[in-house]
């Protein structure tokens, strides 16, 4: 099998993004329904939900500058926010886990790995979170 469709069958969300947050790459198809055409060259903040644009941007450019550092061992982080998910030409919110890592090379470029989690139910409140990579998100309904 290719290693996209090993990516594609985990049911992720594969995107590689300038720093500049411009989709240079879909790496699955249908990303969150939108076709790779529909993403490649613009913002990865068209997926996002408006009101968490600003907590990726700066957590993003956080992790970016903690990575800075030739032996940083901090390149990636884990988030969970809303999306906006195309649907018959539609969109609708839901919750996405995410991992951010940055590629490091001239230009620095990120890869977000999304995964779907659930529709969203946040009485309007923002969802967004941040946790190391490699620890696994708890989800509690309260």
């Amino acid at each position: 099998l290719g290693a996209v469709r090993l990516i594609e069958a985990t049911g992720c969300t594969v995107l590689l993004v300038g720093l500049d947050f411009t989709v240079e790459a879909a790496l699955t198809a249908a990303p969150f329904g939108y076709s790779r055409q529909q993403l490649v060259g613009g913002s990865l903040l068209r997926l996002m939900h408006p009101e968490e644009h600003l907590a990726l941007v700066q957590t993003t450019q956080a992790l970016v500058a903690a990575a800075a550092g030739a032996e940083s061992p901090r390149s990636s982080l884990r988030a969970t926010h809303r999306v906006l998910l195309h649907e018959n030409g539609a969109a609708r919110a839901a919750v996405a886990d995410s991992t951010i890592s940055i590629i490091r090379g001239t230009p620095a470029r990120l890869l977000v790995s999304s995964r779907y989690a659930v529709p969203v139910e946040t009485n309007g409140g923002p969802v967004f979170r941040v946790y190391p990579a490699r620890q696994a998100s708890v989800y509690s309904s309260v």
